[in-house]
């Protein structure tokens, strides 16, 4: 292999490593769309498609602090933590660790920000870490990078605008 080969390889996966960042604009103040991306996970994240037990997955919760975890929980009560939080600012970031069905040690980043915009929030998701998982990282990034559009940019999305449709209209009530 010529030099030339080498810093195209090295370019490759240095471009392969870069984390993944998704923007989606949901219609609610930061403090709901953060609850709703927390407290509300479950309602919202595709288990069926997107867990360690898949079909047999029964739940999932943010334990919600600094050191909590966010766990996944079977029909049979068999739990799986799928990242440990490291910032807890309602309404502002959350960060954790990501590692559902693997080792803690090979743990990714994942961090989300809320953030006004206008009538709503911009929600931004940074995906990083590929790097600690050598060889496999490529393939992870890949498929995290046609999945997360799907889960933030479409469900969660969604389901913020179901949301704050319905906050709406019980807030319209109260005013008659």
């Amino acid at each position: 292999m010529d030099e030339g080969e080498g810093e195209q390889k090295a370019d490759r996966h240095a471009v392969e490593a870069l984390p993944i960042e998704l923007d989606a604009l949901v219609p609610c103040a930061p403090d709901a769309a953060f609850d709703y991306f927390t407290r509300d996970i479950a309602r919202w994240w595709p288990l069926a498609r997107y867990s360690c037990s898949q079909s047999r997955a029964a739940g999932v919760a943010f334990e919600g602090r600094v050191g909590g975890k966010l766990i996944e929980t079977d029909v049979d009560g068999n739990k799986y933590v799928w990242g440990t939080v490291a910032t807890w600012e309602r309404g502002r970031r959350i960060e954790l660790s990501w590692h559902p069905g693997n080792s803690p040690d090979r743990a990714l980043t994942l961090s989300i920000t809320f953030e006004a915009a206008g009538a709503g929030t911009r929600v931004r998701l940074v995906h990083g870490g590929w790097e600690r998982l050598g060889e496999s990282g490529t393939e992870a990034r890949q498929s995290y990078a046609s999945g997360w559009p799907t889960v933030l940019g479409q469900l969660y999305k969604t389901y913020c605008e179901l949301a704050a449709a319905g906050a709406n209209e019980t807030r319209d009530r109260g005013r008659r």
